[in-house]
């Protein structure tokens, strides 16, 4: 039976930071430029982790009917912070990302819900990494921040089920970047990726196996308690 044990925040800050101090010489090996690694950058992705810990540890299922909107908390926190004064700030957005969230036939919620629920027999890497694509793809499910977003959920499934988060480091930075890129451009709907999205799929899932870390390098130390009935 999968195990509930909680982040050990600091250990996920430490990683980020080491990635943030070098990030301009690991962007030489990106495919495609990115955004710096900015401090509020950080501290909004690290309330991230936070909020699906208290998802993981409350039972959550985020692919339930009636919890899907709490993905949108996800993609708010890592865009804003949980601070209501940027929240005020960033009204509109949100609610233009809510519309696009509920409301986009190609590439919403319905979409990425239905995928789901197809291929739930999946091993559970495989079930993270297309539930990653299916986020990253276009038309993307989110506004802005579907790379980071995306990772967290990625993150939430695979503490669901018993295994250590995806948290970017020195070692995996590379491979989640360029990666990125290429679903970021990828169709999710047409001919073509139907062919294609399988073998992304396959390759991001090996990929998060291979740089799964250590089981207690993310986790506090101490007894794990039995996950929530329903976790998967």
């Amino acid at each position: 039976m999968p195990v509930t044990r909680r982040l050990d925040l600091s250990a996920v800050e430490r990683a980020l930071r080491e990635v943030q101090g070098r990030f301009g010489e690991l962007s030489q090996h990106f495919t495609e430029p990115r955004d710096p690694f900015t401090d509020e950058v950080l501290l909004n992705v690290l309330e991230g982790y936070a909020l699906i810990d208290d998802y993981v540890a409350r039972g959550i299922d985020l692919f339930d009917l009636q919890q899907l909107n709490l993905m949108l908390e996800i993609n708010a926190t890592v865009l804003c912070g949980r601070d209501p004064a940027r929240r005020r700030e960033f009204a509109q957005h949100l609610a233009a990302t809510e519309a696009h969230f509920f409301n986009n036939v190609e590439g919403g919620i319905k979409d990425l819900y239905n995928w789901y629920c197809s291929y739930r027999s999946d091993s559970i890497w495989k079930r993270a990494a297309g539930v990653y694509v299916r986020i990253l793809s276009k038309p993307q499910l989110f506004i802005e921040g579907n790379n980071r977003t995306g990772s967290l959920i990625v993150s939430y499934l695979l503490m669901r089920a018993g295994l250590p988060p995806f948290v970017l480091s020195l070692d995996n930075a590379e491979g989640y970047f360029n990666p990125s890129s290429v679903i970021r451009n990828s169709a999710k709907h047409g001919v073509k990726a139907l062919y294609e999205l399988p073998k992304i799929k396959k390759k991001y899932a090996a990929f998060l196996e291979a740089k799964a870390p250590e089981p207690g390098r993310f986790f506090l130390s101490g007894t794990p308690t039995p996950a929530c009935e329903g976790s998967y």
